[in-house]
């Protein structure tokens, strides 16, 4: 009997291995945490919306080993109790994909307009969260020998936004990129595998609704995607699982382009 799509692995060594997604309850998060349970995994998704991450999980199959917990990755000490919940409850973490992430408000502005509340809430939603989470998912790593933690940068990380808003957050994606180099080379004899993934524009929900609401933005980024369409979440899920898998085990520190040929 010929195998399903949901019953063919790629990656069989994930199999019962323990794999977290913060940010996981929609868009490249959601679309990467259902990859690891397709494979297997036994799945922990972390965001801060209960209704949604409820939402998200009916979206798995029944027999799926998939669960949520609540956590700000901005705040050290949600992060820190994260970690020691997945440890606790499973006695390792294997895999992580450090996705969630938030924007400051007046994110509208240009650099000398943006506030200094807009400025570090941004800062602190996409790059001190992911250092909270190397911080505590490092060592518990460690104590098992492996892992592998895939950080969420972006192409912004390796040019500069013009749009108001940008700033600050290509700011953060250009620190993330930073952080996670300067990790992969701290621990790459110890076992452990630090990358990052850096998507170009994607289908996410917020930006599919964005593209409905105006064309003239859709025709933009489009416009500077050459292959002529962005990337569905699946496209940058399917990336985070290789840099996860056996198959990328040269992969330490240098990031992974998915962006239809953005910065080609």
């Amino acid at each position: 009997m010929a195998q399903t799509d949901a019953q063919i692995r790629r990656y069989p060594e994930m199999r019962g291995r323990v794999a977290l997604v913060t940010g996981g309850s929609s868009g490249i998060g959601l679309a990467a945490a259902q990859g690891f349970a397709r494979e297997g995994a036994t799945v922990v998704v972390a965001s801060r919306d209960e209704a949604r991450a409820a939402a998200a999980l009916k979206t798995f199959a029944t027999d799926a080993a998939v669960s949520w917990i609540a956590s700000d990755t901005s705040d050290g000490i949600s992060v820190k109790r994260l970690v020691a919940t997945i440890v606790e409850r499973h006695g390792r973490l294997d895999y992580a994909f450090n996705n969630g992430g938030s924007i400051g408000p007046e994110d509208i502005a240009l650099i000398g307009d943006m506030s200094e509340e807009s400025w570090r809430r941004t800062i602190d939603g996409y790059l001190t969260s992911v250092f909270l989470c190397m911080r505590h998912q490092i060592p518990a790593m460690l104590a098992a020998g492996r892992g592998v933690i895939v950080n969420m940068s972006s192409i912004y990380g390796q040019r500069g936004h013009s749009i108001p808003g940008g700033g600050a957050y290509a700011a953060a994606k250009h620190g993330v990129l930073g952080l996670t180099n300067s990790a992969a080379r701290q621990y790459a004899a110890t076992g452990l595998r630090i990358t990052a993934v850096c998507p170009g524009w994607v289908e996410t929900p917020p930006i599919a609704e964005w593209m409905a609401a105006d064309p003239r933005f859709a025709a933009v980024i489009t416009g500077m995607t050459p292959r002529g369409k962005i990337a569905k979440p699946d496209e940058v899920a399917n990336a985070v699982l290789f840099l996860c898998s056996d198959a990328a085990s040269a992969m330490i520190g240098s990031p992974l382009v998915v962006d239809g040929g953005f910065l080609a």
